[in-house]
């Protein structure tokens, strides 16, 4: 081999390489010692059996709220003048037909034959409409309670998810109710489960995606916990290195040397997370400690009392294959959450564009925890692993499936002869012409949505309600979807002047945190590296920095109800940081419900046992809760510590959280009368006006 003068002199290329295996099994080992300490952790804690009756009584009481005197008023209001009219539209014909001018008073009396047979350009996909047509045709077209029906169980069903997204996340039954009852209180979240709009048919199912996608976690974090066991070298079980046949005891083999390092001795004791080693249970039994055909091809005429020696070459591919498993991880196998994930962002996506924004941050979150996961598990490479592995599955199962729906979203459209643009293909020569018939309406569909883009990016219009994204995590310009002024006499008015609004404003105790807890999850994450926090992060950045990049265009506050989820979430975790620990931890943390899985993400070093019993303790490998949250009884020494004296410096901050409670209750109910139109005095409207751009 000849030496040039740019290449680097063999002695110094010996060093790099051998600095490089020096790396190598150093990570190796700190992967080894994290794989020790990796279980299913708070995933595998069970509810308690209290929560889920709680949860469906809050439920209960956000429906009551929802549904009283939901057919006030009785006439379209904001942009129900499109999207009700439209839902009848698309409902009974498949796609949307236009109105003539003077089509509300018609609507209102309850006679919608005014409709006209010429299709109507829309510019928003057609799913919400659909659903609020549902029900529209089981209430009637006269009835303004059946126009806002399906939003109103929509909104309903968010609460109670949410409850469960909270305890999917926090492991705390108490803040799951808590979350859940926040949402059943926040002025934008109700005000919208009363409104037909599109935007919390919307949230419903980014909400949806984002439960799945914590459910998928689930399943991962159990099974490379599975795996991390059959992995970890028990005393019981012998491993391929205890059985295989040495040098020395077999002379025709001498050739065969062993390379493994004590990592992939350790990892040989599996080579498949689907293959979990066991012991014999007979003398006549093959130890399962290699593969099922080489203990099948042993002959069943020779008497079986050990295990049968494998070849070098079998011997070398099962270290191969070991050592392939150690440094990518396993195969996750079949995640159907990823599958039921992709349809509820297509839903989304049918509903409003900005579904995919979701789906694209959706998408990198699920990358990033997946390499998180790999690298808790004790995966040598995980982002490697997560190429290898998970990526190209993941990917098909997430953004073609919702492609998908979303094109079968449009199939009323599709069906059609006379919607708009639906022709467009046909009358117009080009590519498309080589189509098959059957695809004609591809192009179409293409072109309908190419203006339809061009619009929204077009809209610049002025509106006095339009607003920054930069106000929208304080409710800095809420919008008004109703308001009647009345003189004394009318409609019960007592005084001189009254008022009847219903304005979309978020109730001032949730919102008025906010802005704070966004920052404390940001801090947090960044501190401690609880995943936790930053999944939450990652809803918000979903649903609110998009809209950063349309600063220019007409936009309303009242988009923010698809973020009003994650920030009720990102305002109960800190109510978590602040409830703290009980004496005893682990009561606290079964009892309080807070602490324990909000205050217990912090890692550790990069490198040695601190870290591996740190990552113990991180979002992905929380240890479990006492069998006293896990609905088993607890021994009677736990119900004792239950009620045992706490500090005064714990006793105030759960009084704090108590009050924050209670005080966005008061704030609801204070602002009730401007979120179901009662008509109050003039004055009594201008107190609840507290920002002056609120008005």
């Amino acid at each position: 081999m000849t030496h040039t003068a740019d290449s680097p002199a063999p002695t110094r290329r010996i060093a790099r390489e051998r600095l490089a295996r020096k790396r190598e099994k150093v990570r190796a080992g700190a992967a080894a010692m994290r794989r020790e300490t990796f279980h299913a952790g708070m995933w595998a804690t069970r509810a308690p059996v209290w929560m889920w009756p709680a949860l469906l009584v809050i439920t209960g009481i956000g429906a009551a709220l929802r549904l009283f005197r939901l057919d006030f008023p009785h006439r379209l209001i904001f942009d129900e003048t499109y999207y009700v009219k439209d839902g009848y539209s698309v409902f009974n014909f498949g796609y949307e037909r236009s109105w003539p001018d003077e089509a509300d008073d018609s609507f209102n009396a309850g006679d919608p034959s005014v409709i006209e047979s010429t299709p109507e350009y829309v510019v928003h996909p057609p799913l919400g409409k659909l659903l609020i047509g549902w029900g529209i045709d089981l209430f009637g077209a006269d009835d303004s309670f059946g126009w806002r029906f399906t939003v109103a169980i929509i909104g309903t069903l968010t609460i109670f998810l949410l409850g469960v997204i909270a305890w999917k996340l926090f492991r705390s039954a108490f803040f799951a109710c808590v979350a859940a009852g926040l949402l059943a209180i926040d002025g934008e979240h109700f005000v919208h489960s009363r409104t037909s709009l599109l935007d919390i048919v919307l949230m419903a199912f980014v909400l949806l995606a984002f439960f799945f996608i914590l459910l998928d976690r689930e399943q991962v974090t159990k099974r490379l916990a599975t795996w991390t066991q059959s992995t970890t070298k028990s005393p019981s079980t012998p491993t391929f290195a205890e059985v295989a046949p040495t040098p020395e005891s077999n002379p025709s083999k001498t050739t065969s040397t062993s390379t493994s390092t004590p990592t992939e001795a350790t990892a040989s004791s599996s080579s498949d997370p689907d293959e979990v080693p066991s012991t014999p249970s007979g003398p006549g039994e093959v130890p399962r400690t290699f593969p099922t055909k080489l203990s099948e091809s042993v002959s069943s005429a020779v008497p079986v009392t050990e295990a049968a020696p494998p070849t070098a070459g079998a011997r070398r591919r099962r270290q191969i294959k070991s050592r392939d498993v150690m440094n990518f991880g396993p195969r996750l196998g079949v995640r159907p959450w990823i599958f039921a994930a992709g349809i509820s962002l297509g839903l989304a996506t049918g509903v409003k564009w900005s579904g995919l924004y979701a789906l694209a941050v959706f998408g990198i979150l699920l990358v990033l925890w997946d390499v998180h996961s790999r690298h808790r598990a004790g995966v040598v490479h995980p982002w490697l692993g997560m190429f290898i592995r998970d990526s190209i599955p993941s990917f098909f199962k997430l953004v073609p499936i919702a492609l998908v729906t979303y094109v079968a979203c449009w199939t009323g459209w599709i069906r059609s002869d006379d919607a708009w643009d639906r022709q467009w293909a046909a009358e117009n020569f080009g590519w498309w012409r080589v189509l098959p018939e059957w695809l004609d309406w591809l192009p179409s569909l293409a072109h309908y949505h190419y203006t339809a883009y061009s619009f929204h990016v077009g809209l610049d219009s002025e509106h006095p309600y339009m607003s920054n994204p930069w106000g929208w995590i304080v409710q800095w310009r809420p919008t008004s979807f109703y308001y009647e002024s009345y003189e004394k006499g009318d409609m019960g008015c007592t005084v001189a002047k009254c008022s009847s609004a219903i304005t979309s404003v978020g109730n001032p105790v949730i919102w008025g945190l906010a802005a704070l807890a966004v920052l404390v999850c940001l801090i947090v994450w960044i501190i401690r590296r609880d995943v936790r926090p930053a999944v939450i992060l990652a809803g918000l950045a979903a649903t609110w920095l998009p809209w950063f990049a349309y600063q220019e265009r007409t936009i309303f506050t009242f988009y923010t109800i698809v973020m009003v989820p994650f920030v009720v979430l990102a305002v109960t975790y800190c109510l978590t940081l602040v409830w703290g620990r009980a004496p005893g931890g682990g009561v606290g943390r079964a009892e309080g419900g807070a602490a324990g899985s909000a205050g217990s993400g912090s890692g550790g070093s990069a490198t040695g046992i601190s870290r591996a019993a740190n990552d113990a303790a991180s979002a992905d490998t929380l240890p479990s809760n006492p069998p006293s949250h896990s609905g088993a009884a607890a021994p009677a020494g736990s119900r004792k510590q239950r009620f045992a004296r706490i500090s005064a410096a714990l006793f105030a901050r759960r009084l704090s959280v108590g009050l924050v409670l209670v005080a966005a209750i008061l704030a609801f109910a204070y602002f009730w009368p401007i979120y179901t139109g009662e008509v109050i005095p003039f004055s009594a409207w201008n107190n609840r006006m507290w920002n002056i751009t609120w008005r």
